[in-house]
């Protein structure tokens, strides 16, 4: 294997178990409020300052994939390892006394959305969602020069998303799975997490291809 290919992996890996970070501090704080939605987003600046391979932002940026270097692999490479390290994460934090009653009660409203939705509906949500997160990615393009300005605005796009629209595939993957450490897996988590990916890469690979042919034709 590639030593490219290994820094993929565990780049993979460690997004994964950067969102569950920023999902923690949602599940802690509730659902309602400013504050869960702000510190949500320290998952994607954790992905923005150090490993990068978030499967939302490879949607995004996958049209760009000559100046980034992305592969229709790097697609399946990142799905697969956010997801392993959100289970790894969720396991390890599930043996710990983070699991109160009143974080297992917001766990489950978190949780219990998903699973009440319809299907169209959690479509829909995540192709607005795949769009905000691909605002935030390309943000980076807009201030090349301006890290500050980019990570600020950043922070806005993913707390819009958390507060209005928060169907991330990889933080369904970390609430899924800490659910089913703490409560109990539902079968309906798997098409539901399938739903959220392609509407997640429709929004997201969708707004990368509007920018990549606007800066093309500027």
């Amino acid at each position: 294997m590639e030593i490219n290919m290994k820094m993929k992996i565990i780049s993979s890996l460690m997004c994964g178990m950067y969102i569950s970070l920023g999902a923690t501090s949602y599940v802690a704080l509730g659902t309602s409020g400013v504050a869960g939605a702000i510190f949500f987003a320290a998952g994607i600046l954790m992905v923005s300052s150090f490993y990068n391979m978030l499967v939302t932002r490879v949607f995004a940026l996958y049209p760009f994939r000559e100046e980034h270097g992305f592969k229709v692999s790097d697609i399946f490479i990142a799905l697969i390892g956010n997801g392993i390290g959100c289970v790894a994460y969720a396991g390890a934090l599930s043996l710990t006394r983070f699991g109160s009653d009143e974080r297992i009660e917001n766990l489950t409203k978190i949780v219990g959305l998903r699973l009440t939705d319809n299907y169209l509906s959690l479509f829909i949500l995540a192709v607005i969602c795949g769009f905000l997160v691909a605002c935030a990615c390309l943000t980076v393009k807009s201030f090349p020069d301006n890290k500050v300005a980019s990570l600020g605005l950043s922070v806005i796009f993913i707390a819009v998303f958390v507060i209005c629209v928060p169907e991330h595939i990889v933080a369904d993957f970390f609430f899924f799975s800490y659910y089913s450490f703490k409560v109990g897996f539902e079968v309906k988590f798997l098409p539901i997490l399938l739903i959220v990916t392609v509407g997640n890469l429709i929004g997201g690979m969708g707004t990368g291809y509007l920018e990549y042919y606007r800066r093309k034709n500027q």
